[in-house]
């Protein structure tokens, strides 16, 4: 049997890092086994970019926030993905009213796709992630 106890602080670091490692472990195996998605998020804007998700009948969901000039990877929530046949993504911009908006886009599960918030803050493109 392997003591945790070290004493101190050691061992009070040794323990909370164990129980981040088995808090991490113990969410694996969960959900639909479907590969997650994600959008590719470029801001070219000067204004921060809250991103949504928006599917037929369901209000905006949030999934993560692009600060000017630059790129980020964000994740598609998987119970949009499996029971929405397309949906739209929107940038709600900082101090802004605009609310620029891809269009209904279909996406599947583990699709990447790219899209940009041009220099405008006005438009957003829509393409796929070619790696």
């Amino acid at each position: 049997m392997i003591s945790l106890y070290t004493g101190g602080r050691r061992g009070r670091l040794a323990l909370a890092a164990l129980s981040l490692v088995g808090a991490a472990c113990s969410t694996v195996g969960r959900g639909s086994g479907q590969p997650a998605s994600a959008i590719i998020f470029t801001n070219e804007s000067l204004d921060q970019a809250a991103v949504y998700v928006v599917a037929p009948g369901v209000e905006f969901r949030r999934i993560g926030t692009v600060i000017p000039g630059r790129t980020d990877t964000l994740t598609v929530p998987s119970d949009l993905v499996a029971r929405a046949g397309t949906l739209n993504i929107v940038a709600r911009l900082l101090a802004r009213n605009d609310l620029p908006q891809t269009g209904p886009v279909t996406l599947t599960a583990g699709d990447r796709y790219r899209v940009r918030l041009g220099s405008d803050a006005r438009t957003l493109s829509f393409l796929p992630d070619n790696p």
